[in-house]
C-alpha cells in the first residue's frame, strides 16, 4: 500500500484523535452520583451491626459454642454430630475479615481528615476483631492482612502472641485518643454509631474493659509478652481505673425485629419452622435448678408432661413462674418408673447417641410424638423464636463480666491488686441478674439467694471456681465462658457420652479449608506447624485440628 501524504496527515490525525479522547474519557467515567470516598458514618454502622452479628451467632443456641458449653443440646439429629458430638469441621473466617476490610477505611478516612474520634473506634473494633480472631483459631493473618492493594496477596500468619500483641497497643492508643478529643473536628454521628451514639466516654470504656478482658486472658504468658515490652499486669491496671461502672456501659445492640436483616435467627423472618430441636442442656438446667435461680425461667420453659408418683392417671394443670408466666402441664403416673427425671425443669443429658437424645425421658408413655417436641424436655424460652425481644440481644460485652473479672483477678494475687473479690463477684451475679429482669420475680430474695452454700463465695472450697461458675451462668449462650473454661478449666465440664475426638471438649476452630495456592499453603503450614497436639489428636492427623493447642494454651495444664 502506498502512503501518501494525505495518508500520513490523517493517521496523525487519527492517533491525536484518540489521545484526546483517553483523556477526555477519563473525566467522562467519573460517575457524580457514585462517591469516591464514603463517609465514615455509613461505614461505622456496618462495621458495628457486622461485627455484633457475627459474634453472636457464635454462642446462640444451636452453635457449636452453646453446645461445647453445655447451654444447649440438639434433641434431633439436625446437627446433634456438630453440637452433641463435637464434630467440628473447617470454618470460614471471611466474614470477620470483610468487616476488618470496611474497618481499614474507617481508620484511613481518620488519618486523613485528622479525626481522632473515628480513629480510636476503628482501633477498638479492630482489637475486638481480631482478638475473636486469635481466640478461636490462634494464628491469623493480622500484620499483612488486608493490603492487596499492595500486592500482598498471601500474608503470613501472624504469631499469636503478636497479635495480642498489637491488641494492646492499639487499645492503648485509642484510649489515649479519646481522653484528648478535639469537640471542633472529632466528630461522629450519633445516629451512625448504633453502639454508644456517639458518646466517647462509653467508647473509651469499651476499650478499657477489652484491655481488662485480655490481660486475664494472656495471664500465663505474661512472661513472654513482657519479652515485647508488654506489662500485662500495668495494662490491667491501668484499664481498671476507667472501664464499665453499670449495665448502662455495655456494648451491645438490640434486635430491632422489622425484617430478617435486623431480626434474631431464631424469629419467623429468618426461621419458618420454630427450632424446638433446640434443648436446654442437663447441665446449665440442673445447676439452675439446684440454686433456686430465677434466671432459669427467662431461659427455659418448664416440661409439657411431669412425671409425678402422687398422681394415679393423667391429671392437668396450669404452672404458673414467678414472673407470671403460666404454661399447660400434664401429671403422669410414675408407674415404677425408676430412670426418670421427674422434675418441672428437664434438660437434655450431653452427647447422648440420637436415638436416646429423641427418646430421653419418655418412660413407657407409647404415644408417638413429633421427634423435634417431646414434652418430657423442656424447651428454651419462647423468646428464642422471636424476631426480637428485651432479653435477647447481641452482647459484646457485658458489664457482668468486668465485674468477674475484676473478682478473678483479686482473688488470684497475680498483680498485686487491692480490692474485695467478693464484693466484685456479688456485682457480677446482681448485674447478670439486673440485666435479665430477676427484680420482676415475685418473692425473689437476693440475700436468701447468696446465702446458699453453692453461691456463698465465703463458702467456696476454691474461689476461683465459685466465680468462674458463676460467670458461666451470667455468660448464657455467650461465648467468654468457652475462652475462661480453655484457660482454666472452669467450669469442670465433662465430655458427652458420644464424641468424636475423644473424651473432651474442644479447644479451638480449625482453619478454613486451605488454598492449595503454594503462595497460601506455605503460610499455612507455617501456622499449623506452630499448633501443638494433643493426646485426642490421633498419629497421621493434621495438627490443624479442634483438640490442637494454640500458643495461648500451650504450657499449661488447662483445660486438661
Amino acid at each position: 500500500m502506498k502512503y501518501t501524504k494525505r495518508t500520513w496527515t490523517s493517521l496523525a490525525l487519527a492517533i491525536a484523535l484518540i489521545f484526546s479522547s483517553c483523556e477526555d474519557l477519563s473525566e467522562v467515567n467519573i460517575n457524580p452520583n457514585s462517591a469516591e470516598k464514603v463517609s465514615s458514618n455509613y461505614i461505622l454502622t456496618y462495621v458495628i451491626t457486622k461485627t455484633a452479628q457475627a459474634y453472636h451467632s457464635l454462642g446462640q443456641e444451636g452453635s457449636r459454642i452453646s453446645g461445647a458449653m453445655q447451654y444447649i443440646q440438639v434433641g434431633t439429629n439436625e446437627n446433634a454430630a456438630v453440637v452433641n458430638h463435637y464434630g467440628w469441621t473447617h470454618e470460614n473466617y471471611a466474614t470477620y475479615y470483610d468487616i476488618l476490610r470496611n474497618n481499614k477505611i474507617i481508620y484511613e478516612n481518620a488519618v486523613a481528615d485528622d479525626n481522632n474520634f473515628f480513629e480510636a473506634t476503628s482501633l477498638i473494633m479492630k482489637s475486638f476483631v481480631y482478638g475473636l480472631l486469635t481466640d478461636l483459631y490462634g494464628d491469623v493473618p493480622f500484620s499483612e492482612a488486608l493490603e492487596a492493594k499492595n500486592s500482598t496477596f498471601f500474608p503470613k500468619y501472624d504469631q499469636q502472641i503478636d497479635i495480642y500483641k498489637g491488641i494492646f497497643e492499639d487499645l492503648r492508643v485509642a484510649d489515649d485518643l479519646l481522653q484528648n478529643l478535639d469537640n471542633s473536628k472529632d466528630q461522629i454521628n450519633p445516629a451512625s454509631d448504633v453502639l454508644y451514639g456517639g458518646d466517647a466516654t462509653k467508647w473509651r470504656r469499651f476499650a478499657n474493659a477489652l484491655r481488662m478482658r485480655y490481660s486475664l486472658r494472656v495471664e500465663s504468658k505474661s512472661d513472654e509478652l513482657k519479652g515485647l515490652g508488654i506489662d500485662i499486669g500495668e495494662e490491667f491496671k491501668e484499664a481498671k481505673e476507667f472501664t464499665f461502672t453499670g449495665i448502662s456501659d455495655e456494648a451491645k445492640l438490640a434486635y430491632l425485629g422489622s425484617n430478617s436483616d435486623n431480626s434474631f435467627s431464631g424469629g419467623p423472618l429468618n426461621s419458618s419452622n420454630p427450632r424446638f430441636f433446640l434443648k436446654p442442656a442437663k447441665t446449665i438446667v440442673d445447676k439452675l435448678v439446684s440454686i433456686k435461680d430465677p434466671r432459669l425461667d427467662r431461659w427455659v420453659r418448664p416440661v409439657g408432661k411431669k412425671w409425678d408418683a402422687s398422681v394415679d392417671s393423667a391429671t392437668e394443670l396450669t404452672v404458673t413462674n414467678g414472673y407470671g408466666e403460666s404454661y399447660p402441664v400434664t401429671l403422669m403416673p410414675l408407674e415404677g418408673n425408676t430412670d426418670i427425671d421427674t422434675a418441672l425443669y428437664v434438660g437434655l443429658p450431653i452427647g447422648l447417641p440420637v436415638v436416646e437424645a429423641m427418646a430421653y425421658n419418655k418412660g413407657n408413655d407409647t404415644e408417638i410424638y413429633h421427634p423435634e417436641r417431646s414434652p418430657y424436655i423442656s424447651f428454651i424460652h419462647d423468646r428464642y423464636r422471636k424476631n426480637s425481644d428485651e432479653y435477647v440481644q447481641m452482647n459484646l460485652m457485658d458489664y457482668s463480666e468486668v465485674e468477674f473479672i475484676l473478682a478473678e483477678a483479686i482473688q488470684s494475687n497475680s498483680w498485686g491488686l487491692t480490692g474485695n473479690a467478693e464484693e466484685h463477684y456479688k456485682k457480677g451475679i446482681l448485674s447478670s441478674m439486673e440485666k435479665y429482669g430477676v427484680k420482676g420475680f415475685e418473692g425473689f430474695n437476693f440475700d436468701t439467694y447468696y446465702e446458699q452454700y453453692s453461691v456463698d463465695y465465703q463458702q467456696a472450697v476454691n474461689p476461683q471456681e465459685r466465680i468462674l461458675e458463676q460467670k458461666w451462668i451470667s455468660s448464657w449462650l455467650g461465648i467468654q465462658s468457652w475462652f475462661d473454661w480453655r484457660r482454666t478449666g472452669f467450669p469442670a465440664l465433662v465430655a458427652g457420652e458420644v464424641t468424636h475426638s475423644g473424651a473432651a471438649i474442644p479447644i479451638r476452630y480449625m482453619y478454613p479449608t486451605p488454598n492449595l495456592d503454594p503462595n497460601y499453603i506455605g503460610n499455612y503450614n507455617q501456622a499449623i506447624e506452630r499448633l501443638e497436639p494433643t493426646p485426642f489428636v490421633s498419629s497421621g492427623q493434621s495438627k490443624d485440628h479442634p483438640y490442637s493447642k494454640m500458643w495461648l494454651l500451650q504450657g499449661t495444664s488447662h483445660p486438661w
